[in-house]
């Protein structure tokens, strides 16, 4: 019997409640995403995957069309329900991330708050396919992930305790170089009753990701360490990329 995918149940429970007390992007953040997509006002931006809204939400109010994509049905009913409440033109489909139907269809897409890097290599390389198919020639592609090797590996993986609104997480990290997968395993505790859930990461070098861009049909425009835009290098947060679909 072949195991469901961790991805298809890490985001129930405490996960929930985990991701909907993620702040709110900050203004610089969404400043970056409009000015690198180069997006024109009224644009339709796919938002994948795009959890409760929280970045897609207020690109919304800024005036752009926002499709949005995620599996996990809580939080797309968070989304509906805030973009209803604000009258905002945003759709929330529920979808896995490399079924993207809107070929051709779709101006720019961004996939933010580290995001990637949860299917494998065939997986991760269907979800840049499907994007690139979804855009217009020449559209714009932000994606920003934490899991790239020259930039996780400066730092000491370790465990660490931290506390969200009314939880209490522990959160422990391990590494396999056999098979590049980083482990992350969350423990929460909440009203005395405990929660253990574990997510797979695969770390690719910044070389291996750039070839999975190039694969996917996109021309790499930018790579920053951040949204203070200065180029990706060892020991940077990012890699923050952006990409243009080739014509």
């Amino acid at each position: 019997m072949i195991p469901t995918p961790w991805y298809e149940t890490l985001f129930t429970g405490h996960m929930v409640d985990m991701q909907r007390s993620m702040p709110a992007p900050s203004q610089a953040e969404i400043e970056f995403i409009v000015q690198e997509l180069q997006a024109a006002p009224g644009s339709r931006i796919l938002d994948v995957p795009c959890g409760t809204g929280r970045v897609g939400l207020p690109l919304s109010m800024r005036g752009f069309r926002i499709t949005g994509v995620d599996r996990t049905p809580e939080f797309l009913a968070d989304a509906r329900r805030a973009a209803a409440q604000s009258n905002l033109n945003a759709e929330f489909e529920e979808r896995d991330m490399r079924n993207l139907p809107w070929i051709g269809h779709v101006d720019h897409a961004y996939c933010w708050g580290n995001s990637f890097a949860y299917m494998g290599d065939d997986g991760d390389l269907a979800f840049l396919k499907a994007v690139g198919r979804a855009l217009k020639p020449g559209g714009t592609f932000a994606l920003e992930t934490h899991f790239c090797a020259e930039g996780l590996f400066i730092q000491r993986l370790q465990k660490r305790w931290f506390e969200l609104n009314n939880m209490t997480i522990l959160h422990d990290t391990e590494y396999d170089p056999a098979t590049s997968i980083l482990t992350s395993t969350y423990v929460s505790l909440v009203n005395n009753q405990r929660e253990r859930k574990q997510a797979h990461y695969r770390i690719y070098t910044f070389r291996q990701l750039m070839e999975m861009f190039a694969t996917a049909g996109f021309e790499v425009l930018n790579a920053y360490g951040s949204i203070s835009r200065e180029p990706y290098q060892i020991g940077s947060q990012g890699p923050w990329v952006i990409a243009r679909r080739k014509s």
